[in-house]
């Protein structure tokens, strides 16, 4: 209904495509934590940048306020089927 909203999801994907590839290349993100904080990293640079906001300095500007968050925060639980 939005004329200014594509209707696909191709720009999401594009914008995964680069991690995905590195991730799988480099190999080294296999356990949980690691995962989280990546995908956590990339993803605020990503809205940070089509935000128009600067990535380094809203990256210093959370770490130097203590603005992690915990992965219990951040992820909602599922629970599993079965």
């Amino acid at each position: 209904g939005e004329p200014a909203v594509s209707p696909t999801n191709n720009a999401a994907e594009n914008a995964l495509r680069e991690p995905v590839v590195l991730r799988k290349i480099i190999g080294t993100l296999r356990n949980d934590r690691g995962m989280f904080v990546h995908e956590t990293i990339l993803s605020l640079l990503a809205t940070w940048r089509q935000q128009g906001r600067n990535p380094y300095e809203e990256l210093r500007r959370v770490v130097s306020n203590n603005e992690m968050i915990s992965r219990a925060h951040a992820v909602p639980a599922v629970e599993t089927s079965g």
